[in-house]
């Protein structure tokens, strides 16, 4: 699960921004200069949460866990792949990218797999449909019927 900052507590120090390794944490354009964290390049390190003095940052129980349960990269069968951590996405699709010995590559659109980043379920609508394998992509039906239609 990624984190999220609580609005109300934070204060704008930017402790957690100095301390996040992936450059996840921003600050708003409101007049308090309070933090927002990107789920997406969030790696679920937890630097950010100990530099907090005001205990502002929580889990986020929508978001899987970056490298824990949830990620197909825990599986054996995928030991050999490393994930870039929504640092860099398919071009493609927007899924992050997984590197195995032949380089950087869209684990869907390039290796071809059934599985992904579950973060790329949070994905925008559009985003997340271009994910999906052909097999898998949703079937157009034709316009809605209505009632009175």
């Amino acid at each position: 699960m990624s984190h999220r900052v609580v609005e109300e507590a934070c204060i704008g120090c930017g402790g957690c921004e100095y301390a996040c390794p992936t450059g996840a944490l921003t600050k708003t354009d409101s007049f308090l200069g309070l933090f927002v964290i990107d789920p997406f390049t969030c790696d679920d390190c937890g630097a950010c949460v100990v530099k907090c003095p005001e205990s502002a940052i929580e889990p986020d129980p929508a978001w899987a866990v970056c490298g824990d349960r949830g990620c197909p990269l825990k599986s054996k069968r995928l030991a050999d792949v490393e994930c870039s951590v929504w640092q860099d996405r398919c071009p493609t699709c927007g899924t992050t990218m997984w590197r195995r010995a032949d380089g950087w590559e869209c684990p869907r659109c390039d290796m071809q797999m059934k599985v992904a980043c579950p973060r790329t379920h949070m994905l925008p609508d559009a985003e997340r449909a271009a994910c999906l394998p052909e097999e898998l992509a949703p079937v157009s039906w034709g316009p809605t019927r209505t009632a009175d239609a």
